[in-house]
C-alpha cells in the first residue's frame, strides 16, 4: 500500500489513484459490483415515485448508476465522483441516458446548492470510507434532501479484511488499512432532522493467492494506506503474503454497513 498525507493532499491522491484505475476497475471490482447491486436492491423498496431526483456520490464506473436508472427510468440522476476519469468512464458506460448528468465533485464537500425542493434520494456505494469527516459529509448531504427525502450508503465496517490484518499481526506488523467503524459508530454519524438505521452484512471474496489480492486493490485504485501508517518495505510485504496465502487459494471477508436515513418532513 502507498502512504499519503491527510486533508486536500489525500483527496488529490485518492482521485489520482482511482483515476489511474478507471480502465482496469471493472475487471477486478467484484466486491464493488456486488455491493452496488445489494444497495440498489435496498433502494428499490423506497417509495420515491416514478421520476425521483437522485444524487449519487462516488459513481465510479457506474455500477450503481445503471441500477438506479434501470429501477427508475424516469429519474433525474446527477452522477458525481472525485475522479474526472471515473466520471468520464461512467458517462461512457451509461451511454444515451436523457435523465443523467455528470459532475466531477468532492462528495465529502459537495459543491451544490439544494435544487428547488431538494433531492429525493442521495446515495453512495463504497465511498464513505475514504472520507476524513464522514459525519460532516452526511450532514451536508442531508441538507440537500427535500423534506421526507432519503439518504443511503454502503461502506466498509469494523471487521473488514480480518484475514489480511491477522497475517500482519502474526508477524508483529500493522496493516495499512483503516480501522472501520462498527454499526453503532456509523449510526452515531446521522445528522439531526431525521431518523436512520444501519445494518451490517458479511461478504467473502475469493482470491487465488495473496498477490492476486494486492494486485486487485491496485487495479481498482484502492491501495492507499491510511494516513498514519507507512507502507511495508518489500521484504516485509513478501513475508505477509507468504503468511496470508493458502495453497488452495484464500478468502477475504468484508463487513459492509448499509445505512438508510430519511429527513423529517418540514425539517429545516
Amino acid at each position: 500500500m502507498i502512504a499519503v498525507p491527510t486533508g486536500a493532499a489525500r483527496r488529490t491522491a485518492v482521485a489520482a489513484a482511482f483515476g489511474a484505475a478507471a480502465e482496469t476497475y471493472d475487471a477486478d471490482a467484484d466486491l464493488q459490483r456486488l455491493v452496488a447491486a445489494r444497495l440498489a436492491g435496498r433502494l428499490g423498496a423506497l417509495p420515491l415515485g416514478p421520476t425521483p431526483s437522485i444524487l449519487e456520490i462516488g459513481c465510479g464506473t457506474g455500477f450503481l448508476s445503471r441500477a438506479l436508472l434501470a429501477r427508475w427510468p424516469g429519474a433525474t440522476l446527477l452522477a458525481t465522483d472525485l475522479s474526472a476519469a471515473m466520471v468520464a468512464c461512467c458517462r461512457r458506460q451509461l451511454g444515451p441516458a436523457p435523465g443523467a448528468a455528470f459532475l466531477v465533485m468532492d462528495g465529502e464537500r459537495p459543491s451544490l446548492q439544494s435544487r428547488g425542493r431538494g433531492f429525493d434520494l442521495i446515495c453512495a456505494s463504497l465511498a464513505l470510507q475514504w472520507f476524513g469527516d464522514p459525519g460532516g459529509a452526511l450532514a451536508a448531504w442531508a441538507g440537500l434532501l427535500r423534506p421526507g427525502g432519503h439518504l443511503a450508503f454502503a461502506t466498509l465496517a469494523a471487521g473488514s479484511l480480518a484475514e489480511w490484518r491477522t497475517a500482519h499481526t502474526a508477524l508483529g506488523l500493522e496493516a495499512g488499512v483503516a480501522d472501520y467503524p462498527d454499526a453503532d459508530r456509523l449510526a452515531a454519524l446521522w445528522p439531526p432532522g431525521g431518523h436512520g438505521r444501519v445494518e451490517v452484512e458479511a461478504i467473502s471474496c475469493a482470491y487465488p493467492d495473496g498477490h492476486a489480492f494486492v494486485t486487485g486493490l491496485r487495479r481498482i485504485g484502492a491501495h492507499l494506506a491510511v494516513p498514519d501508517r507507512r507502507p511495508l518495505p518489500p521484504g516485509a510485504l513478501r513475508r505477509v503474503l507468504r503468511r496470508f496465502g493458502r495453497p488452495t487459494g484464500l478468502t477475504v471477508t468484508y463487513q459492509v454497513g448499509y445505512g438508510a436515513f430519511q429527513r423529517h418532513d418540514g425539517a429545516p
